[in-house]
């Protein structure tokens, strides 16, 4: 395997070369990160780690609340921990462990379970289960970064490199071009350098809603509903066609998110207030637990995301030359797992132990990606899997023609 690795790796630093017709330039640094999200920013940590200078690309034009919550499985926690201890305890600071894991069905026929012993997971598995908000994530990721390694509203066009190192950045404002060392794009889903370098485009699979809703909003649902939440449960609640995810977090506040199985991904979203708070009271009548329906009637607007949930195509090309793809933009998938964040996480520590490896370096990028992508496409195929199951399962059981 090593020598069949070592000699892909060659051969794609070669044909690299033969494209890279740009003669360099000052470079702004050495890692050029495209995308502040949480795989962008622990990236930066590492790179810097690492005695690398980076410069961080958003195309938001600041640093703002943005996203609902994650959930985020043992082993992306024990990843940040071999990247850098104090960024894993930044980290867990502002999460919820979740010990809790219930499953109910509206079926009498279906199963119903509770499983209670999540909180054994730092004896067993090294690191908690964990749920926080993604604003929280990202403010405790973004501690130790320095202000001036951020380039706000600097949205990737397109990217050249260089004929002897580097690579160009074009973007698609006014900004001026720039050179980096080496990019890293760990811009999610709609990557431009993955569009440059593959050219496939994002698959459209379900329609979700997201909503985050604060202390004293469940504290009042529950006194007129009914209901209660437990801090540090994740609970899955399997409608005719309609499944919903709850957490509730150690502060009081709940993120709630369903996911209609028979709606049409492709439909524009345009959804108003009284939309919403008609379509809620739709949808959870009385068959749905006290809990849920506080929820639904907790939930406005403003508390509320809702977005066509998309995949990528599984590929085996995720860079060239001096150029990578990370996290979702290498490998998005569906969130039946909930593995999007903690796969991320996964790429960086392969990443750090290949540049520690083999130096910051075309090698070191084409190792890193042989080592992650088996694991990352069977993810992404198991998710889909479990899409397809869900999808059959809300059709079988559906009375609506």
């Amino acid at each position: 395997l090593d020598s069949h690795v070592a000699n892909d790796v060659a051969a794609e630093c070669r044909s690299a070369q033969l494209v890279m017709v740009i003669p360099s330039t000052q470079h702004v640094a050495d890692v050029g990160i495209i995308g502040a999200g949480p795989a962008g920013l622990a990236l930066a940590h590492a790179m810097i780690n690492e005695g690398h200078s980076v410069r961080i690309f958003e195309r938001r034009n600041s640093f703002r609340p943005v996203g609902a919550a994650v959930f985020m499985h043992p082993f992306a926690l024990n990843s940040l921990r071999t990247i850098s201890p104090a960024l894993e305890g930044q980290l867990q600071d502002v999460c919820t462990q979740i010990h809790t894991l219930s499953f109910t069905t509206l079926s009498p026929d279906a199963p119903t379970f509770k499983l209670d012993k999540l909180g054994d997971a730092p004896d067993v598995l090294g690191a908690p289960f964990v749920s926080v908000r993604f604003w929280d994530m990202l403010q405790a990721l973004r501690i130790g970064l320095p202000d001036d390694c951020f380039a706000f509203d600097h949205q990737l066009d397109t990217f050249e490199q260089h004929a002897d190192s580097g690579v160009t950045l074009h973007f698609n404002s006014a900004k001026p071009p720039c050179s980096v060392r080496f990019l890293i794009d760990a811009g999610g889903i709609r990557s431009a350098a993955r569009k440059q370098l593959v050219g496939d485009e994002r698959i459209p699979r379900l329609r979700a809603t997201f909503s985050v809703l604060s202390p004293n909003k469940v504290a009042a649902a529950h006194a007129a509903i009914g209901g209660q939440t437990t801090a540090g449960e994740l609970a899955f609640v399997a409608g005719e066609d309609l499944s919903v995810v709850s957490m509730g977090l150690d502060d009081g506040t709940v993120m709630w998110s369903q996911t209609d199985l028979t709606a049409d991904p492709h439909a524009p979203i345009a959804l108003g207030p009284e939309e919403l708070r008609s379509r809620l009271d739709e949808q959870y009548d009385a068959d749905w637990p006290d809990t849920i329906r506080a929820y639904a009637s907790a939930t406005e607007l403003e508390d509320t995301i809702e977005t066509t949930v998309c995949e990528l195509p599984v590929s085996w090309r995720w860079g060239g030359g001096d150029v990578t793809l990370l996290g979702d933009a290498a490998h998005a998938q569906l969130p039946a797992l909930g593995l999007g964040v903690s796969t991320a996480f996964g790429d960086i520590e392969v990443l750090v132990k290949q540049v520690r490896r083999h130096g910051l370096s075309r090698k070191a990028l084409r190792w890193y990606e042989r080592s992650r992508q088996p694991a990352c496409a069977a993810l992404q195929l198991m998710s889909r899997a479990m899409y397809g199951l869900n999808k059959v399962s809300a059709f079988a059981g559906s009375s609506k023609p």
